[in-house]
Parts: structure tokens; sequence; C-alpha cells
């Protein structure tokens, strides 16, 4: 995206991406929900009665950053470009934390896989077993922050946090997700998105 905000500031059919997942994940009742926020952007466009803390410099050091303004037993992490998850969706991984670490909303690929190198394709990979993560992604607040703090001290970046988990042998499974649940990063993400909130899926 070329806007000057962050994403998850921008309107989409008069509400801004952030407040859309703010209040499903209010609807879901977690509660404090931490939300954080770049230097460079105004507090006043964060929903009220949130907990605001400073982002890093990059996912993990945010989602580090947000995890000193939680107290609770248990935390869901979620993209705030990220509208279209439900609060049942919320809850589903939330219980799965009765059998294991983590819980990560999730949808099975159905598309071919091809590796490329330039324009060539190198390979067709096989895509059973594979899996498109999607946040909501719950866990033990206490076991994601040993996670995060071994990470920090082994000089390990993950892509999430589940990875994090798993890479110092917590077990997470998926939940499954919704192919609606989409994160909104290119411009045509913002069409299908009003499409969706107008429900015209055509």
């Amino acid at each position: 995206m070329a806007d000057e905000l962050p994403k998850q500031f921008r309107l989409l059919a008069g509400r801004t991406l952030i407040d859309r997942s703010v209040g499903l994940l209010a609807a879901a009742g977690c509660d404090p929900i931490v939300v954080v926020l770049p230097s460079d952007v105004d507090a006043s466009l964060v929903p009220e009665g949130v907990v605001v803390r400073p982002a890093g410099n990059s996912r993990q050091a945010s989602v580090w950053s947000g995890l000193q303004g939680v107290e609770s037993d248990r935390v869901v992490i979620h993209d705030g470009a990220r509208p279209f998850a439900s609060p049942t969706l919320v809850h589903r991984t939330v219980d799965a934390l009765s059998h294991h670490d983590g819980a990560v909303a999730a949808i099975p690929l159905d598309e071919t896989l091809k590796l490329v190198s330039g324009e060539d394709v190198v390979s067709t990979i096989d895509r059973s077993g594979l899996w498109s993560i999607q946040t909501p992604q719950a866990f033990h607040t206490a076991l994601l922050r040993r996670a995060h703090e071994s990470a920090l001290s082994d000089d390990i970046t993950a892509t999430d946090d589940a990875a994090l988990v798993e890479r110092y042998g917590g077990r997470v499974c998926v939940v499954r997700g919704a192919r609606t649940n989409i994160k909104l990063t290119y411009a045509e993400d913002f069409e299908l998105a009003e499409a969706l909130v107008r429900g015209d899926t055509r």
C-alpha cells in the first residue's frame, strides 16, 4: 500500500480496519485489548478503551512489546489488517488451548504450488498437508513470553508467534479458519473487502 498511514488505519465502509479488528476482539470478550502503535501514528486514531504499546521495528518485536501490557493467563494475537475474523473463531482458538500450547486459525491449501526462480518454474510442490496460516492465534501467555525471551537470547526471527512456540517445544494445533478472513495488504484486497462489507462477492 502506498498510503502515508499504515493500512490498519485505512477506512473500510466508514470504519478503520483497526476499529473493526478491535471490535471483533471486544465482542469475543478479550480484555484487555492491546494495540501496538508506531510512534508516528496519532494515538487518537486508535479506538477508545484499548491499551496502547509502542510498536517495534519488526512484527516479532511489536508482539513482544504488546505482551508487556498483558497479564491474563491466555493471550490472542490478531492482525489489525484482518477485519473479517469472527468472535466465534477467536473462541475456538482459545478453547483449543485446553489440549495445546498454542492454536492458530488456518485453511488448507487448495491451489497448486510452484517453486520459481526469476520467471522459471523450478519444481511443483506437493501441497498435501500444507495449510495457510491466519490470525487469530491463541497461546498460554507465560509460554509465549518464554518463547519470545528465548528467541531474543538466541537471535531468532520468526514470521509468526506459533513458529517461536514450535521452535521451543510447544504443541500448536490448527483451528479451521475462513477464506473470508483475508489480510488486507494490496490495493485489490481493499476492493474485495468492500465487496464483502456490501455482501456482494460476485
